[in-house]
Formats: structure tokens, sequence, C-alpha cells
């Protein structure tokens, strides 16, 4: 019981501390900042103080953003948030199934997974204009259409890679043990291959994420990308900075709240890190 105290104690601690490292080292990001501003203003140039607001310009463009009157960023987060969590599933959906595919057969791997090596390193954005001109500006569907295409391919290659880095003697004892066909998969390869494959996963999110918003700066159907179009439009630099601030926090969140945990518990789960 003493022990697990202890343990507990020195997670907390460190918990606290990292959570002190960053505050201080967020904060000497906007001194910085902030002596950047002052050096550019006292330039004789003022459209170089406007293209580069100070810190408080950017917080109140950010509290404006959240009010009634602002850029509405309640409305656009959750506009931005409903087609990643809908894109990025139908790319799990069609990826993962075609990621064991690759992993197990050579034909597949000579075909689709030849394909998705080349096609993982297409721009997003280089989607765009083909999805506009099926689809149009004004709904959803182009924005889906680019957040899949910029997520899927990268799932397909994070699978199979998972899976084919499982140990062959892992497979052998697997199959001497009795199991194969699904069962093979289910109970020895996917357990093993699920560290590297949810790695994977977290880089099809990323993918998937910037896919997005690159579609959203060229459709007029809301999104946290539309008010990026627009800030830049109005030359509304601290708008701009304010929704990269907005966009980089949700990247944050999602790491913190999801894939770290899971990572950590993958990690336990395999005796590579301690409680």
């Amino acid at each position: 019981m003493k022990v697990l105290l202890q343990r507990g104690a020195s997670v907390n601690n460190e918990f606290w501390q990292t959570i002190a490292i960053r505050i201080v080292f967020i904060g000497v990001l906007i001194v910085f900042w902030q002596i950047i501003f002052m050096v550019i203003s006292n330039r004789a140039d003022p459209a170089l103080a406007i293209l580069f607001p100070s810190p408080w310009q950017v917080w109140e463009s950010l509290i404006k953003g959240f009010s009634s009157g602002g850029n509405n960023y309640p409305n656009a987060i959750c506009v931005s948030l409903w087609r990643l969590v809908r894109g990025y599933f139908i790319a799990i959906a069609l990826g993962f199934p075609l990621g064991l595919a690759v992993a197990r057969w050579k034909l597949a791997r000579q075909t689709i997974g030849w394909l998705s090596l080349s096609l993982q390193a297409m721009p997003s954005i280089g989607w765009a204009p083909l999805a506009i001109l099926w689809f149009g500006v004004t709904s959803d569907a182009p924005v889906l259409f680019v957040t899949v295409a910029g997520s899927l391919f990268a799932t397909i290659l994070a699978v199979s890679d998972g899976i084919a880095q499982v140990p062959p003697l892992l497979i052998r004892a697997g199959r001497t043990l009795g199991a194969s066909g699904p069962r093979l998969y289910f109970s020895v390869l996917l357990p093993a291959a699920l560290p590297l494959i949810v790695n994977g996963l977290k880089v099809g999110w990323s993918f998937a994420w910037r896919s997005l918003l690159a579609a959203e700066l060229l459709v007029t159907a809301g999104g946290l990308g539309r008010i990026l179009q627009q800030d830049k439009d109005a030359h509304a630099a601290a708008g701009l900075f304010a929704t990269i601030i907005v966009i980089i926090a949700i990247s944050l969140a999602v790491q913190t709240l999801l894939f770290s945990p899971l990572e950590k518990h993958l990690r336990i789960m395999w005796g590579l890190e301690k409680e």
C-alpha cells in the first residue's frame, strides 16, 4: 500500500512538473512575441505592425471569436470536428481491412500497397480541385472527400506495416497452438501489431486534420478553415493568429486526451512501461 501511494505521488508530481514547465515555456514564447512586436512597431513602416499583431490583440480577437459578435468559433469548431470524425472513420473503415490485405497477401501488396505508397506522398490540397469539380463548394462533400483521401492511404500503410513487423515467431507459435484464419488475425497478429497500428492511426488522424483544414480554405460551407480564409481576405492578422491558436489547441487536446493515454495503456499492457 505504501509503495502504491509513493508511486501515485511520484506520478502526480511528474504531471504537475510537466504542466509547470509547459506554462513557463508558453510564457517565454509570449514574451519573445511581445518583444518582436515592439521592435516591428517602432519601425517606420506601420504596415508591418498591422501584419504582425501583439499577443494582446490576438487575445482580444480570440475572446471576440467566442462571443456572439465575432467569428463564432464554437460553431466553426463543431462543423470542423463533425467533418473530421466522419472523414476519419470512413478512412479507418476502408483503410483497416485494406491494410490487413496488404500485409498478408502478396497480390494486394503489389497493387494496393504500391498505389497507397505513391498516393500518400500527394499533398492533400491536390485533391481539392477534383473534389470541388465533382461536388461544388457549398456542401460538406468536397471537404469529406479530401479528408478521406488525405488519411486513407496513411491508414492502409500504418496497418500493413504494423502487421508486417509482427515477429514470425509469434505467428508460428499461434499456429502451433491451433490459431489459423480469422483467429490468427484477432488473437495473435492484431494484438501484437496494435502499438504500431495505433501510432499509425495517430499519423492518419494528423493527415485527416490537415486535409480537412486545407479543403475548408476553398469551400464556403463554414469551418475553421473558412474563418482562416475570411481573415486572410480581410487582412485581419490578429484573427488569423487567433484561429491558428484554436487549431493548435484542438490538436493538442486530441493528442493529450485520446492518443497519449491509449499509447500509454498499450505500453503498460506489453510491459514496456510501469503503471
